[in-house]
């Protein structure tokens, strides 16, 4: 007589809390090198303020960060209207933007950002880079689920370690959840490395 087979194990698999990270380059905003551009612009800006001598101490650690600007400025709105076009493209029904917080940060040799997030006040945080020399310091963002951390198993089999590191470019904007731990590691060159972060408020 036949033994019968059993019939075949099939397992799935679902991802029950995936994490975003949303980013793109804004090409038209780079540097440019036989005209005008809107980074260059910045950069002025950027540098100006610095030189008022107007900043503040946060996450920095070395480097300048500008009290909260304005977003409604001339000097960003070419940015901030990008960022409302691209947030209302995230396929999460996001209908209408507001930016309650939007600041410069400037670092160099040495500087960094230590962990931190932006809070459950807002919805989305980001970043727009402006200046991104070579070994300008990367920025890193953290596991958001503290029992995994503790899951040692897991943490290395499956999520491949507790932080991501994201490469930088000119002209990068970047979007991600606004409890998302995250921090910039020490600035290797003398070079300046610009940067407008901010958060967001979302209907």
């Amino acid at each position: 007589m036949p033994v019968k087979k059993e019939p075949r194990t099939i397992i799935k698999q679902d991802l029950l809390w995936p994490t975003p990270l949303y980013h793109t380059v804004l090409n038209d905003f780079k540097i440019h090198p036989t005209k005008i551009n809107f980074n260059e612009d910045l950069i002025n800006y950027a540098n100006g303020l610095k030189e008022k001598g107007r900043g503040r101490v946060k996450s920095n650690r070395g480097g300048w960060q500008s009290e909260l600007l304005n977003p409604k400025d001339d000097i960003f709105l070419p940015l901030v209207k990008r960022i409302d076009e691209i947030s209302k493209n995230l396929n999460l029904g996001i209908v209408e933007t507001f930016i309650p917080q939007f600041w410069i940060n400037i670092n160099q040799r040495n500087d960094y950002n230590i962990i931190h997030q932006h809070g459950g006040m807002y919805a989305i945080s980001g970043t727009y880079y402006i200046k991104t020399p070579k070994d300008c310091g990367n920025i890193y963002f953290r596991d958001p689920r503290p029992a995994a951390i503790g899951n040692d198993f897991f943490n290395h089999k499956f999520d491949k370690g507790e932080f991501r590191i994201q490469n930088l470019e000119e002209g990068l904007l970047m979007l991600w959840p606004s409890f998302l731990d995250h921090f910039v590691e020490p600035s290797n060159t003398d070079e300046q490395r610009i940067t407008i972060s901010f958060d967001l408020a979302v209907r």
